[in-house]
């Protein structure tokens, strides 16, 4: 059952283009060497600003853009006929000015004060009803008295704030889906059966209203949404239930998709599909997804891209059908060097994937020193307990470590970073636990818990 905001009664693929005549974005560096440019959606484009910069930026599909210096992100409004003139200063400050100058000032507070409680929501293991009342909770509350107080609140166009309804809508949305596809999940399996979904905190018909909004088609987590609320109407509407029946489920996928999904949304959604789940697909999987691309309307560049992407999984079938690890993700050490997992090879690991803001994390610490306590000298030679943080802030993280006294292999990979350790293990929540055999293998991708007593036998058994 979906819900409707009580305060939303009060509010009234990105291309640059650069020959248009009418200029919406100003970038002036002052001291910066550079900054990142980026489009708020899957498709990743960037471009690197070297210098005091006039921008003309196509804004029909999508309004929300961001710098990135080092690691903080400066979240940009913009429209097509408004100038957004910024000023960035050292020490991560930014100065905005121009129409849209109080509302971007208004969703970066928003961000910086929301992004991390969402996180630490989705990563509580709840039922899902649970999961979407405390959500419903921190939107139709928390974010609703942000937004009442928020001294840019009265100064919004109506536009702004029928965008920001629309926005929270979508994480909103966006957050559930997510929640359903990955709650019961079997990391091994690739798709929950459908008996684990409750299906009823969607509607359908919402998201056929939805997929034909275009003004959000290159925003990711609309995007999001409706990649995983297809995928879970698909779910259901098949019955899948058994793992041996993958292969025919992908063929209904792909039928359905192409079914409901507007012409616009193809390349994202296969794209997506190509890059979350390509440890599960094979070669008889990957020739479908071509064949059945070849069957709609889309331009040959446009089938030329997709096909990049079925080509690159093709190449490395092979390896990720062993999960191998090759370990090619941004790590760095607690002294600020680069490392890598494959300097562990001939050890069994046991990865733990966290940030300082995470309270199960930390719960899970005083368990993960009890199992250490059990182990044997000649074991603990064997066995190295690997702590990877996630987070963006290098201070906390290096607090954290100082004031937990978490005894192992310290290493951080921000979740911002493009290469993470969260993108490579496809980590939706965290805590997150992986064991590695001694040959670099993955031989479970969602280990259990520290305060699991049965973990002990788990990491003992693999020792040779």
């Amino acid at each position: 059952m979906i819900k409707f905001f009580l305060f939303f009664s009060s509010f009234f693929f990105c291309t640059y283009s650069l020959s248009q005549n009418i200029y919406n974005l100003s970038v002036k560096l002052n001291m910066l060497d550079s900054i990142v440019f980026y489009s708020k959606n899957h498709i990743n484009n960037k471009i690197t600003i070297y210098n005091d910069t006039l921008m003309s930026i196509n804004t029909s599909n999508n309004n929300l853009y961001f710098l990135k210096d080092d690691e903080q992100c400066h979240y940009l409004f913009l429209t097509n006929e408004a100038l957004l003139e910024v000023e960035l200063q050292q020490d991560n400050i930014v100065f905005f000015d121009g129409e849209n100058a109080n509302f971007s000032s208004f969703l970066n507070d928003f961000y910086n004060l929301y992004s991390n409680q969402m996180n630490l929501l989705s990563s509580e293991k709840l039922l899902s009803d649970e999961f979407e009342i405390k959500l419903y909770k921190l939107i139709n509350e928390d974010i609703f008295n942000f937004y009442k107080n928020h001294q840019f609140s009265n100064s919004m166009t109506s536009f702004q704030k029928e965008y920001f309804k629309d926005l929270l809508t979508f994480k909103y949305l966006n957050r559930i889906s997510n929640y359903l596809i990955h709650q019961n999940r079997d990391t091994l399996q690739g798709l929950p059966f459908y008996t684990d979904v409750n299906i009823n905190l969607l509607n359908w018909d919402m998201l056929i209203d939805n997929m034909n909004n275009d003004m959000y088609y290159e925003l990711d987590i609309y995007q999001n949404y409706i990649f995983n609320s297809l995928i879970l109407f698909a779910l259901n509407k098949y019955k899948y239930i058994e793992k041996s029946t993958f292969h025919k489920f992908n063929n209904y996928l792909f039928s359905f998709v192409l079914e409901h999904l507007p012409h616009q949304l193809i390349i994202p959604f296969f794209r997506n599909y190509l890059v979350k789940y390509s440890k599960f697909l094979d070669n008889i999987i990957l020739k479908s997804v071509e064949n059945f691309l070849k069957n709609t309307n889309i331009s040959k560049s446009e089938m030329n891209i997709l096909l990049a992407y079925v080509k690159l999984n093709d190449n490395t079938l092979d390896k990720k059908s062993e999960k191998k690890i090759n370990h090619q993700f941004y790590l760095e050490d607690i002294n600020g060097h680069s490392a890598s997992l494959n300097d562990f090879v001939g050890k069994v690991l046991y990865v733990d994937l966290w940030a300082s803001w995470c309270g199960p994390c930390r719960s899970q610490f005083p368990y993960a020193q009890q199992l250490k306590s059990k182990l044997s000298k000649r074991q603990l030679k064997k066995i190295k307990f690997i702590y990877i943080s996630i987070d963006n802030d290098y201070d906390k993280w290096k607090a954290s470590v100082d004031q937990l006294s978490i005894g192992g292999f310290h290493f951080i990979s921000p979740a911002n970073k493009e290469n993470s350790a969260g993108q490579y293990f496809s980590v939706s929540s965290i805590p997150r636990y992986i064991i590695i055999n001694q040959e670099g293998i993955v031989v479970q991708e969602n280990a259990k818990r520290p305060s699991d007593d049965s973990l002990l036998d788990d990491l003992i058994r693999l020792i040779k």
